[in-house]
């Protein structure tokens, strides 16, 4: 099956695997995977220097081309070491998607 067809979670296992299980398989951990998902697509498309989750805001760590390289890997289920900037964000929002 082409990739294209596969769902969100089927894409979120296939990198969790190629990440050496840096992201844990778990349901629970997708579900906050997909709240990092969309913070850094938030990051992406904005040149603000601070973003806001759950009411708190919260200084950049990462910049606009990095978000953008991080959602195209995650879409691509590539990871690299840009990929892995994705845990800068996920430990400022405390989501747990490893561990």
């Amino acid at each position: 099956m082409e990739m294209k067809y596969w769902s969100g979670y089927a894409k979120y296992l296939v990198l969790s695997d190629r990440s050496k299980n840096k992201l844990k398989s778990s349901f629970m951990h997708y579900q906050d995977f997909i709240i990092l998902k969309n913070v850094i697509n938030d990051i992406a498309f904005t040149d603000k220097s601070t973003y806001s989750y759950g009411g708190n805001i919260y200084s950049r760590k990462i910049t606009t081309t990095e978000a953008k390289n991080i959602l195209d890997n995650i879409n691509k289920c590539i990871w690299t070491d840009v990929t892995l900037k994705l845990f800068i964000v996920a430990s400022q929002l405390k989501l747990k998607i490893c561990c």
